[in-house]
């Protein structure tokens, strides 16, 4: 980091070292600090977009174009999941609900004794690896439902000489069009996201597996059908001449087997501290139908505007074409996300726990940020602590972006988001070099901000 003078690389220091992954964080320097004047103006920020306000006496600390317009790249994820906390997550525990899941069913015909329905519930993360194989979306102690386990138990239930002929494939949990024409097409091919259906598998992943040299995020164009053919193989020799067809659920079916997913709240931490794009658009159509809204990605505006609304946050500039800011039409504002983070840091929010939510330094997104090399011991370390920042980050080609909270080594939060954008025809460019310019001016709020 450019910023190097305030940090303490010999073993004095004011603060103890903080060590988290074999990385250590150091403290601050107590020398006087200089204005932030110099980060603010680092070339490589392009055209920039900032704002930052110190919450313990409302002290606007940074103010660049705050207020005008930037597409949002992953930052508009944070908007998703405030949105899900206020709309989904925080009225059910209100109301002393279990936490709110999506449920994979399968169902069989009476007057069909050879059909099978698998009725998608909206669970992205329900998967079709074998045993002792994980996927990205496996957590200790809270597995995403097994295909294969549906299978077994549908097996199970029929009785032993009825061949399955043909099993009905529902995808009709979501509305609205799959794929959503803001994006653009590489998106799918390249991986960074997947079709939207009600009913899929791993997201719709290639090959899934983390354990398998093969792995494969591209995702596929029919996660659907992709869904149907492994339950098929996981129903074996039964269904071997299987016909898999998409359809609606017939009012007659039966019910034979369920899977219950992880709760949302757990889709939303892996989604911030990873920038999960699919589960994030999945988290988005959930908390659409709590809201009473058609659960389509036409939705998501009326979801973001309502959110700001029930804040007292004016919302006017807010454009959202999508849930996870792939979309480069999406458009925010500095000032709009700072407020977000504001109402966020404040603990009787209903989007309180927006914060834990997001990455740290030292984990997801934000591992292999903040970090600077002591020459001393010939190892590199935290310039902000673990836990002292929380954040979301954004990356579209050419918009670089960083918004959360971060709490100074005095114990002031300071709410900042910041977007560096290319502009070339105003001789602004972003690249290479652009994220440490970013790191740089969060790395002087933190040491410097109770004294900007």
């Amino acid at each position: 980091m450019k910023f190097l003078g305030r940090v303490t690389l010999a073993t004095a220091a004011v603060f103890s070292l903080i060590v988290a992954g074999g990385v250590s964080a150091q403290a601050a320097d107590p020398a006087p600090c200089t204005p932030i004047t110099t980060e603010l103006k680092a070339k490589k920020l392009g055209k920039l977009y900032a704002y930052a306000v110190n919450l313990a006496n409302q002290k606007v600390l940074v103010n660049v174009r705050s207020n005008s317009q930037t597409p949002s790249a992953s930052v508009m994820k944070t908007i998703t999941a405030a949105a899900a906390l206020k709309f989904v997550v925080k009225p059910r525990e209100v109301a002393q609900l279990p936490p709110y899941t999506a449920k994979t069913s399968v169902l069989s015909l009476p007057s069909e004794p050879g059909t099978l329905i698998l009725k998608g519930g909206g669970d992205h993360t329900l998967t079709r690896v074998a045993a002792n194989s994980y996927t990205t979306y496996y957590l200790p102690g809270q597995h995403p439902v097994k295909l294969r386990e549906l299978a077994a138990r549908t097996l199970a239930a029929l009785p032993g000489d009825t061949p399955i002929t043909k099993i009905i494939l529902d995808d009709t949990f979501f509305k609205g069009p799959t794929w959503n024409p803001n994006w653009y097409a590489y998106s799918r091919t390249n991986g960074d996201t997947s079709p939207i259906t009600g009913l899929m598998v791993d997201a719709a992943r290639k090959n899934p597996d983390l354990t398998d040299t093969k792995y494969s995020g591209y995702r596929v164009a029919d996660p659907t059908i992709q869904a149907g053919e492994f339950f098929k193989q996981w129903l074996g020799a039964r269904a071997a001449n299987a016909v898999l067809v998409k359809g609606v659920t017939p009012g007659s079916a039966t019910e034979i087997t369920v899977g219950n997913s992880q709760p949302i709240s757990t889709w939303m931490v892996h989604a911030l501290k990873i920038s999960d794009n699919t589960e994030t658009e999945v988290i988005a159509r959930h908390t659409e139908l709590a809201m009473g809204l058609k659960n389509k990605y036409t939705s998501v505006q009326t979801m973001g505007k309502r959110l700001f609304t029930a804040l007292g946050v004016d919302s006017s500039k807010l454009i959202m074409k999508d849930a996870s800011g792939l979309a480069p039409t999406n458009r925010v504002t500095a000032k709009l996300l700072v407020a977000l983070m504001t109402a966020a840091a404040d603990p009787l929010s209903d989007i309180s726990a927006l914060p834990s939510m997001m990455a740290t330094s030292g984990s997801g997104t934000l591992n292999g940020r903040f970090l600077n090399y002591n020459k001393t011991t010939k190892s590199y370390y935290l310039v902000i602590p673990v836990g002292a920042i929380r954040a979301k980050t954004g990356y579209i080609g050419t918009v670089y972006a960083l918004a959360g909270i971060v709490t100074t080594p005095e114990g002031n939060k300071i709410a900042f988001a910041i977007f560096a954008r290319s502009a070339p025809s105003e001789g602004f460019q972003v690249g290479t070099g652009t994220k440490q310019a970013i790191d740089d001016v969060v790395e002087k709020l933190y040491l410097c901000g109770a004294t900007l």
